[in-house]
Parts: C-alpha cells; structure tokens; sequence
C-alpha cells in the first residue's frame, strides 16, 4: 500500500509540472493523427466555524486536491478515443497525524478511504471509443450515461453510481459521478418535419465488469472523516453514545455475472421546438437495503467516548423505472425590461416499481415510488444590482411519493411524501472576472438546509480563486440535515486550468 501512495505522489508531481507550463491545450500529432491533452489542478483549505464537537474538528479540517487529466484522438472522422485521469484526496491526514484531538475522535482510521483515492476505478475516470457511422452512434468503454434535466437532484441519472464521500464540500463536479463500463447505441432518425426537428432511439448495457456502489455518508468518524453524521444514542441520564461505522455484509453480484446486468432505453427528440425524453431502466440499486441482524457492538475512542456499531446485513436490490423529461424555452415570459431572455422550463420524473426498502422493524418491505422534479433557468437584468450584466436564477423543486409506507416507518426517515427545493443565483462584475453566487437546499419535510456563499476570481483563463461558506441548519435532531448541524465551515480554493 505505501509503495502504491509513494507511486501516486510522484505521478502527482509529474502532473503538476505538466500544468504549470505555458497555458492552452497540449495538441500533438499521434500516428499523424490530432491528440489533444487538457487538465487542471486544485488546492482548496477548510476551517470549522463550529467550535470543539465530537464529529469535527476545529480550525483546519480540510486541505483537499484534485488533478485532473484529460485528453482525446481522433484517427479518423467517425472515430474517436478519450481518457480521463483523475488523483483526488486531503492533506489533512498529513497535517493532523500527531493531532490528539484528530487522533481521539478516531479520524485518522478514515485515512484509506479519504486521504488519496487511489483505486483504479477512481484514477481512471472516463475511457471510451465512439464510432459514429452514418446515422448510428457506438460507445464502448467506462463511461457516464447522463440522463437528467435537473441539477443536484439525480431523479433520471441513476445509471451511474455516485460519489459523496465527503459530503457537501466544495469538490470538482467530475469527482462525484462515478463512470462504469458500459456499451451504448444510439440510432439517429433520418426525419425532419415542422412537428419532429430531431428524434434519436438510444440503448446502453451495463455488462457489470466492476461493481461499484455509491460511496455514500456513512456514519463514523473511523470511516467518513470530519463528514461523519453525528448522530447521539441516548444511555440515560447524562450518558450518550455515538453512532459509529456500521459492520456490514452487503451481497452483491459478481463481475459479469448476469444478476448485475443493466438495461436502458431512452427515446429523445425536438418535437414542436420541445425537447422530450421517454426513458426505462432494469437493473439494480446503486445503494443497498440492510437490516439489523443482531446487537450492536460497543467501542471506547481514545478520547473515551462510548461509540455503538451496528451490525446490518442487506443487498442491493432490483430497480426498475419508465420515466420522461421535457424542457423548452417559455418565450412569451420573455420581457424586454428583464433583459429579454427566454426562461427555460425543465422537467424530469419517473415511476418505479416494487422499490425494496427496509423498515424500522428490520424487515423488507417493496413499494411503488414517484420522484419528479421541476426546474426553471432564467436570467434577468436588474440594473441597480448590476448594470452590465445579467443575474442568473435557478429555481428547483424535488417531490418523492412513496407509496403504501408501513405503519412502522423506513429506518431511513422516508415518509410517504419528501419535498425539497433549492435556489442558485449569480451574476458577473470586472468583465466576468469576479462572480458572486448564493445556494440553497431547503428540505421541507425535516425543516433543515444548508446554504453555500461564494465568490470567484477569474484574473485569467488559466487561474481561478474562490473564497466561501457553507452553513448547515436542522431543526430535528438525528433527522435530515441535522446530523451535519456541526459541519459548517469557511473555505478558500485556488485552480489551474490547461486546455
């Protein structure tokens, strides 16, 4: 293992050297055929705004960092290859190593999983070859199949497995979507009329060649770090203890085993100036179903809190949808003192059927779920807030039914009904050098959220600096996101772009 790491750390620094050289695309000749190579590098720091808690630390918690690399080859007009390499991790097991604060709250037994990905499938991010001939599309290889209108919100995207290892924290898009191997085929039809302008067929196989779950907030500070949930057990009077990692026995199929095979069918087309999707999946959960199967075992940190492990034994069950998106621009809300720009209406849902989910008596039970989303993207002029440029807006609203709940609940806290809505809002000043941006995620039903604040400085292409918070708020203890209640933290970012 220490070999591996001392191998990543030079690769690391060799990348580096790439990235700090003169700026713009790596174009070479391969084969005599165009290669094109691109990346960037990033370093961002976390400081607690919370004080001493037991599922945190104070001042610095974080220093992670990213490098990507990234490039494509097109030998000929219907072919071509890209890769993309990703080394992703956090110095803070570095800098905290002899920490006895760190070292009490058992951070530091989260360090395999957190301190450098370094597992092949998270080095190597994408790599595929697309043959496009005539009206067919071909992909084969460890891609992502993107199919959702909304964003944050993975309702139709749930070919892909995703990444959410350290929580809210502001990490690079491409390190939270996990791509699998995957063999896609697209047919194009040749039809152009004023009701149809475009309409494709498209198919995709999950052979199941690795199986990769989401990698998901996991309780315990031994496993997911400073964004472990802190979730408090009461003893008795005055006694508490804390939820730790959880001891799993977790089936799941084997590689190429038919068991894990996927299927996916998705019609997509423009018709009446409105792009629609009608979409079905068949396959399985990218999260499992566990239950209990015995007492929870009981450990003593170093700092000599009492911490319970429970013991769950589960599998990731069938998962089966039909699904649609639409989205079009709504130009008779265009409005000349607004700026004059179209908002743009999205919409994404789907019906699952039989969804297995586990209950707060430690049995199974299959329900009929409906997720469904809407969205709308518009960007208006107010002139006293800036008189240049445009603030872009982004309303969404999130609603999963679950259908016939059990009286005795779902040990997750599903209800029969879950809403939830986020807002995003930026603009531009310094010729969109400096932009300043709001988030939020507002869960209705547990009465929390969490709210990001941002600004980013753009002085070139090439270098790129942010400076945030993100403040976490729940109003019922050990539900939604009052667990992370400690979590909010100030950070600052530097990147360098190449290509």
């Amino acid at each position: 293992m220490e070999g591996k790491r001392g191998f990543l750390w030079v690769l690391a620094a060799l990348v580096v050297l790439l990235m700090v050289g003169p700026a713009g695309a790596k174009n070479f000749q391969f084969c005599g055929k165009p290669m094109n190579l691109y990346g960037y590098a990033t370093q961002s720091m976390g400081y607690s705004l919370k004080g001493e808690n037991f599922d945190t630390e104070k001042d610095l918690q974080s220093a992670y960092w990213t490098l990507l690399f990234e490039g494509d080859w097109q030998p000929d007009n219907d072919l071509k290859f890209y890769g993309q390499f990703l080394l992703n991790g956090d110095w803070i097991y570095d800098l905290k190593h002899d920490d006895r604060s760190w070292n009490n709250k058992e951070f530091p037994g989260s360090r395999d999983r957190l301190s450098i990905d370094d597992k092949y499938w998270q080095i190597l991010k994408e790599f595929h070859a697309t043959w496009t001939p005539g009206q067919f599309l071909f992909r084969v290889g460890k891609q992502i199949a993107a199919w959702g209108e909304m964003d944050g919100f993975r309702i139709m995207d749930q070919i892909n497995p995703a990444d959410q290892r350290r929580g809210f924290s502001d990490v690079e898009w491409e390190t939270t979507v996990i791509p699998i191997w995957l063999v896609r085929a697209d047919y194009y039809v040749p039809i152009t009329s004023e009701a149809i302008q475009d309409m494709a067929f498209e198919f995709i196989f999950n052979p199941n060649a690795d199986w990769i779950a989401n990698q998901d907030i996991l309780p315990g500070n031994d496993l997911t770090g400073i964004w472990a949930p802190n979730v408090e057990i009461p003893l008795g009077p005055g006694a508490i203890a804390h939820l730790g990692s959880i001891h799993t026995n977790i089936d799941h199929p084997d590689s190429f085993n038919d068991d894990g095979f996927e299927y996916a069918i998705r019609m997509k087309g423009v018709f009446w100036d409105n792009i629609i999707t009608l979409n079905y999946f068949y396959g399985l959960d990218n999260s499992p179903a566990q239950v209990n199967v015995g007492p929870p075992d009981v450990s003593i940190t170093p700092g000599g809190d009492m911490v319970l492990h429970l013991n769950q034994a589960g599998y990731y069950p069938r998962f089966r949808f039909v699904g649609a998106t639409f989205s079009r621009d709504l130009s008779s809300l265009r409005a000349d003192f607004l700026g004059g720009i179209s908002p743009v209406l999205r919409l994404e849902g789907f019906y699952a059927f039989d969804n297995t989910f586990a209950t707060n008596l430690d049995r199974f039970v299959e329900c009929d779920e409906i997720r469904w989303g809407i969205g709308v993207d518009w960007k208006i002029r107010v002139p006293w807030i800036n008189p240049t440029q445009g603030i872009a807006i982004w309303p969404q609203f999130y609603h999963r039914n679950i259908q016939d709940v059990p009286g005795e609940g779902f040990a997750s806290g599903a209800e029969s009904d879950n809403y939830q809505w986020t807002l995003l809002m930026n603009t531009s000043y310094m010729n969109a050098k400096l932009t300043p941006s709001f988030f939020i995620l507002r869960d209705i039903r547990s009465r929390s959220h969490f709210m990001k604040l941002e600004v980013e400085y753009k002085p070139t292409n090439n270098w790129q600096y942010a400076i945030g918070a993100l403040l976490v708020d729940g109003s019922e203890e050990t539900t939604g996101l009052n667990v992370f209640d400690n979590k909010d933290y100030l950070y600052f970012k530097v990147s360098y772009r190449w290509g």
